[in-house]
């Protein structure tokens, strides 16, 4: 392949998070995998990923005590390779914290979304959201003293109108992701791997990523995906994750004012 024809896409994809202004601690989307924590009561989370198949925008609100009300888009690019053009899609869910421990570093939470999940590729192009419907039940288990933090998200997935024949097909998810913490100051590194099995199939896939954690407001990542086959996946991806105060609620409202 043309090395400049390489350089191209990800020149584009700088270009165009810029444009948009806008993961994380554990919690950031740039990776497929979640874990049990929602947000304080109030606030909202703004993620934006952008990579070489696609990019992404996340609006989180915690509207209520331990209740995320999450909202996905994603724009797929065209791929030569693959003879597919652009595609756009969305995904609407909500995910409750079920269970935390006292330190608050383990726990376990639950998704219910329409739209297709998280971590699940095909090239089928646009996907309505009424026909299909995803659950996961994400947990958390920490080591040596939090170093190490562990999240295993099983899950399920059914599709009314998968493939050519607009088939019902139904999928086993399956996503964990490892972060390990205090090697590089300030920064995570993540490894994570995710699929589908069943009807509904999705290639195994892995992404390993740094993410810098200078602050709890702004948490900007860097990451590279491939399926374990060999074939292309996510490839490089970057993204940026913002935090809000707690600006949902009405003691916030009441007392704070835009200074414009």
């Amino acid at each position: 392949m043309n090395p400049s024809k390489m350089m191209q896409k990800p020149i584009r994809i700088v270009v165009f998070t810029v444009l948009l202004l806008s993961v994380s601690a554990v919690y950031a989307q740039q990776f497929n995998s979640d874990n049990y924590l929602t947000m304080p009561h109030g606030t909202g989370t703004f993620v934006l990923t952008s990579g070489e198949r696609n990019a992404t925008m996340y609006s989180t609100f915690t509207l209520l005590p331990r209740f995320e009300l999450n909202f996905q888009s994603s724009l797929f690019w065209a791929d030569e390779s693959l003879n597919t053009s652009q595609f756009f899609s969305l995904n609407v869910f909500g995910k409750y914290m079920l269970w935390v421990n006292e330190a608050n570093t383990s726990g376990v939470a639950v998704f219910l979304g329409a739209g297709k999940s998280p971590g699940f590729f095909t090239q089928d192009g646009y996907a309505s959201l009424h026909k299909n419907y995803w659950t996961a039940v994400p947990f958390t288990i920490p080591f040596l003293n939090n170093t190490i933090s562990w999240d295993i998200m099983p899950g399920a997935l059914v599709d009314l109108d998968y493939g050519n024949n607009k088939e019902t097909a139904w999928g086993f998810t399956y996503s964990t992701r490892v972060a390990v913490y205090k090697v590089i100051p300030q920064t995570a590194i993540v490894a994570e791997f995710y699929g589908t099995e069943g009807k509904a199939y999705s290639k195994p896939e892995y992404k390993v990523g740094l993410r810098w954690e200078p602050n709890s407001y702004i948490i900007p990542a860097i990451s590279y995906g491939a399926c374990f086959d060999g074939s292309p996946g996510a490839g490089f991806e970057i993204g940026i994750v913002i935090f809000t105060p707690q600006f949902l609620k009405k003691d916030f409202i009441k007392n704070n004012s835009i200074q414009f």
